[in-house]
């Protein structure tokens, strides 16, 4: 039986520490990345409505406080009557914002810490009345199954990231609300999309 040489021990002995390093991160990033893994929460909504004549409170946790609410104003002067389709976000909550308005966006779309967000946004959709005519205006007027982008705070003083899947039927003149979804990870994002 031969002896190893000091030489064959000491590679023998480095190839042994490389081989438990390496083991040793495979480990780790596969924790880390289980741990990296957000808990989403998915809410069906069984397509509520929200018109003229019904609000829609969106109540994200179940505890009585509106986080959200879809309703109509009527606003009238000279040049007619509008009637007004908005989301009110409710206290510190607040919605993606593109230029002024509530952002129309597409799934896959990213919301995050770093996104325009607003409290006081313009109307999602407009109807104007004259006497000569009906219009109607505004990003969400012909939208099917897109996503409104919210933050909002439940308990806690730091925000959580979520979306809000809508339409707008206007031969009905209502929103339909589909389903929501948060990321229940404080201060991580979420794509926008399905659960």
């Amino acid at each position: 039986m031969r002896h190893k040489t000091k030489t064959e021990l000491n590679n023998m002995k480095q190839l042994i520490t490389f081989s438990i390093l390496v083991l040793l991160v495979i480990s780790f990033s596969s924790c880390e990345q289980e741990a990296l893994q957000p808990s989403i929460k998915y809410t069906n909504l069984n397509d509520m409505k929200a018109s003229q004549s019904q609000s829609f409170s969106l109540d994200i946790d179940g505890d009585g406080d509106t986080e959200f609410l879809f309703t109509t104003l009527l606003v009238a002067d000279q040049s007619g009557d509008k009637r007004q389709f908005i989301i009110s976000p409710a206290r510190a909550n607040q919605v993606f914002e593109i230029a002024g308005g509530v952002g129309v966006l597409k799934a896959g779309q990213e919301i995050a810490l770093g996104n325009p967000f607003n409290k006081n946004l313009e109307p999602m959709v407009v109807k104007s009345i004259t006497d000569a005519s009906v219009t109607w205006s505004g990003d969400w007027k012909d939208v099917n199954n897109k996503f409104i982008g919210i933050r909002f705070r439940l308990a806690d003083q730091e925000y959580y990231y979520g979306w809000i899947r809508v339409s707008f039927d206007q031969s009905n003149e209502q929103f339909i609300i589909h389903d929501f979804a948060y990321c229940t990870t404080l201060n991580l994002g979420i794509k926008a999309g399905p659960k």
